[in-house]
């Protein structure tokens, strides 16, 4: 069954990057991993693939970022989730206030949205190599993206005081 409500590109590439930092910092099976990620957003969208997506994601970004010298994978990863809220791609700024749509709205099932993950993060670390990439702000935090706090608040724990 083709799912209508399912995350739109953005919120998929937000939440599969998640998804693999937290993977990289713990000794758990990535099926796990995946599942923990695609619970926290299942009230606002429907999940149909989205583990196989995030698995299939992660699989293909390791190979990549062990293919390539990388001296902070965090670092790239943040920076690729700054990039994905404030970019469509590489020199075009996003507009996050579209007049008729919410940045959040599901939409129907994108079959090729690994693809177009795992392509869109291929070129922005190599464009982070030829300096053409914007790279995350030292100061930058996910609260600073209004427009996405609603995924930021599910997938990112609040840290405790």
């Amino acid at each position: 069954m083709a799912a209508n409500n399912t995350p739109p590109q953005v919120v998929f590439e937000l939440v599969a990057i998640e998804a693999i930092r937290k993977f990289l910092t713990v000794d758990i099976e990535p099926e796990q991993v995946a599942e923990y990620y695609v619970s926290l957003i299942a009230d606002q969208y429907d999940t149909d693939d989205l583990v196989q997506d995030i698995l299939a994601l992660l699989e293909k970004l390791l190979k990549f970022i062990s293919s390539v010298e990388i001296s902070d994978v965090d670092l790239l990863l943040r920076s690729y989730q700054y990039f994905t809220c404030n970019f469509e791609k590489i020199g075009v700024k996003r507009n996050k206030k579209p007049l008729f749509r919410s940045l959040l709205k599901g939409n129907p099932l994108d079959s090729t949205r690994v693809y177009k993950a795992s392509k869109s993060f291929v070129a922005y670390a190599y464009g982070m190599r030829s300096a053409t990439s914007p790279l995350k702000p030292e100061e930058w935090t996910h609260e600073e993206e209004v427009e996405f706090a609603p995924i930021f608040d599910a997938i990112i724990p609040k840290e405790t005081e």
